[in-house]
């Protein structure tokens, strides 16, 4: 996938989101697990008593279902915590052909 049609595809998404941003990431092969693309959605913000979890999981599940990639197909949702926290989540690209290349 382009990168033009990237944007064509997610152009009612707003741009700033986390759930958009996180999404580009992934397509654009942020970090690496086993040699394949992958994005933690969530994550623990904040210090002390004054701590919070930030999900993003449905919103960049959203928007990389917007762009044409199907769950469990293109990207497969698992969760490596060992009680199965939310923080555990982690998205995989699966199929490295929906990448976005220049």
């Amino acid at each position: 996938m382009k990168t033009s049609t990237f944007e064509n595809r997610t152009k009612d998404i707003n741009k700033s989101t986390v759930g958009y941003q996180l999404a580009k990431t992934l397509l654009s092969g942020g970090s690496y697990l086993k040699g394949k693309p992958m994005v933690r959605p969530c994550y623990t913000s904040g210090r002390g008593r004054f701590t919070s979890n930030q999900n993003h999981t449905v919103d960049t599940i959203m928007c990389l279902q917007i762009a044409g990639l199907k769950r469990d197909i293109d990207f497969k949702l698992t969760n490596d915590a060992p009680r199965g926290s939310a923080t555990g989540n982690l998205i995989t690209l699966i199929n490295r052909n929906k990448m976005i290349k220049n």
